[in-house]
């Protein structure tokens, strides 16, 4: 049997491995994606990036690829009895302020791994095909890995690992392979689904029929008349339910006096009863779960295939800076900490709009049909509806990596502490209003040194913390130097873990740091939205999340909260007074 070592073994193609791949290998990880299947799939499956999503594949360097795949015009024309009853349209949206992906892209499944297939090879990874993960030991070290090739006649090969992660979705061999279980309940509903061309229905517009108990829908992926189309099934006296088919979706078609309507050339064909569960641990030593192999969900609101993306974008910075030795183990308990309570309340909320899309019960029939479906074409409940779903008010305010330092509350409108100008009253109630730590960094535009357009997004992006250094709107120059300092303080400490950017407002000076350190808030929007018109700072993690925050801006909360974090490994770390030593 040969053996090879590698740093993290990926059990899993699909969105939520390939993206564990990507951000671990764009950080010089070694890793191996595995997958069972022998070659990449065809089938829509999960056809919809949310805007957080879409912010993680911006890090990535790949949301344009993404974007030119997709579409961002979301166009439904619900049918109640074959009557319409209900048409909206959401036409896509110009970037908004904090948020430069304010649409769901609708994308089929395999052209978002197409996309992630891609930027792994850009970064020298691949996909491993036909080959299947069937047992895994474990030790103090590392995980001992039987993965087999079926094509080769069973070949097999011992794979050493340092971590093993689950991405392996519902049916997970990882899962069952380490003994842990999934708790939940299944639905007694039986759906059929597929990916087909079709002629006659308008090309663009989403369509749903609801007669009773009774859901079809057709939803276009592209320009080229190929649409997934889904329904639900009734069992048969017997317990029977008729798979997908062709001639199966042609019907129920025809049934409801669309017979104009032909189906034909399908390329995938699938059929599920929905369930909602979710794992008790998402780790067992070495081994970590993500994705679907940590929790499944009804499709009602589009979210498991984008929990299962954010799952792997939290995991992997985590993961490579205890590969390198610069942060302890321990760290990888706060995947769990801030990933499992975001599935549980994604769980309950696709349960409910499960019920409220799928149920056969009369009274919420009638709710569904008589007041629901109208409100849909209410321009500001499509809004909210599309905004609940995008996962941008996601966060961890409560978890361990998220930390908040706020200015004693004053007894004046402004003081003087230890030289420095405390905050007023009305700078700390805007802080207050500010991304807490825990929350999601929100994107601002602004200008660069040049001139040319630049957002605080490109100061984030990449493998790095970032340091971002707002003087406030009405600072005095000497403010803007002070902060500057900070910076060049903190990175000197850190090396290359911490990139610091001064955020100028309107009008400010030049603080004489590099042109590629500075992001000018022309219009001050940056300061607006991390409530910073009084001046703080921010701490943003590798994730786009908010770390530690400041107001008063210091550089000792700054590095306290990053000793916290590398604590315990064998890399040398900064002390809160500024001194470096080793620990561990």
């Amino acid at each position: 049997m040969d053996t090879s070592s590698t740093d993290v073994l990926v059990v899993g193609a699909g969105p939520t491995g390939l993206t564990l791949a990507c951000e671990l290998r764009r950080r010089g990880i070694d890793c191996r994606v595995v997958e069972k299947a022998t070659e990449p799939h065809h089938r829509s499956r999960g056809k919809g990036l949310q805007p957080r999503s879409l912010e993680i594949l911006d890090d990535l360097g790949i949301a344009g690829a993404a974007l030119e795949r997709g579409r961002r015009d979301n166009h439904l024309r619900l049918y109640v009895g074959g009557r319409l009853t209900a048409e909206t349209r959401v036409p896509a949206r110009p970037p908004a302020p904090g948020v430069p992906y304010p649409d769901l892209l609708i994308i089929p499944q395999w052209c978002t791994e197409q996309v992630l297939r891609e930027r792994l090879e850009s970064l020298g990874g691949g996909v491993e095909f036909g080959r299947e993960l069937t047992s895994v030991e474990q030790d103090g070290e590392g995980v001992t890995a039987t993965v087999l090739t079926p094509a080769d006649e069973g070949a097999a090969e011992r794979v050493r690992a340092r971590y093993v992660v689950a991405c392996d979705g519902g049916h997970s061999a990882v899962r069952d392979l380490v003994g842990l279980r999934m708790v939940g309940t299944a639905k007694t509903q039986h759906f059929v689904l597929g990916d087909v061309r079709i002629d006659g229905l308008e090309p663009g517009v989403s369509h749903a029929w609801f007669d009773g108990k009774h859901y079809l829908a057709a939803d276009p992926l592209s320009g080229a008349g190929v649409w997934q189309v889904q329904a639900s099934v009734e069992a048969a006296a017997d317990g029977s339910v008729e798979s997908a088919s062709l001639e199966l979706f042609q019907r129920l078609f025809d049934e409801r006096g669309l017979g104009t309507v032909h189906l034909h050339d399908p390329t995938w064909l699938s059929d599920f009863s929905p369930r909602v569960a979710l794992v008790d641990r998402y780790r067992v030593g070495r081994v970590l779960l993500a994705g679907d192999a940590a929790h499944v969900h009804s499709p009602a609101g589009g979210q498991g295939m984008n929990t299962g993306i954010q799952d792997a974008y939290n995991l992997g910075w985590k993961l490579a800076l205890v590969l390198e030795g610069k942060a302890p183990d321990q760290l990888l308990d706060t995947y769990e900490e801030e990933r499992r309570p975001v599935a549980r309340s994604v769980l309950r909320g696709s349960d409910v709009g499960h019920g409220v899309v799928f149920s056969g019960h009369p009274v919420v029939r009638v709710l569904r049909e008589r007041v629901l479906a109208p409100l849909l074409q209410v321009g500001a409940v499509q809004r909210t509806i599309l905004d609940r779903a995008a996962e941008l008010g996601v966060g961890y305010r409560h978890g361990a990596l998220a930390q908040d330092h706020r200015a004693p509350f004053p007894l004046s409108r402004t003081s003087v502490v230890d030289g420095h100008r405390r905050v007023g009253l009305l700078g700390r109630l805007r802080f207050g209003r500010g991304p807490h730590g825990g929350d999601r960094a929100p994107d601002a535009r602004g200008r660069d040194s040049g001139g040319e357009p630049a957002r605080v997004f490109d100061h984030l992006r990449g493998p790095h913390w970032s340091l971002l250094l707002f003087p406030g709107t009405h600072a005095e120059p000497e403010e803007s130097v002070r902060l500057a300092g900070i910076g060049r303080h903190v990175e000197d400490l850190m090396g290359g873990e911490v990139r610091s950017c001064l955020v100028l407002p309107p009008g400010a000076p030049p603080a004489g740091i590099p042109d590629d350190h500075v992001l000018h808030d022309v219009d001050g929007e940056a300061h607006r939205l991390y409530g910073a018109q009084a001046g703080a700072l921010y701490l943003i993690r590798p994730d786009g999340y908010v770390g530690h925050r400041a107001q008063p801006a210091e550089s000792r909360g700054v590095l306290e909260f990053l000793g916290t974090v590398y604590r315990g490994s064998a890399t040398r770390v900064p002390t809160p007074d500024g001194r470096v030593s080793a620990r561990g």
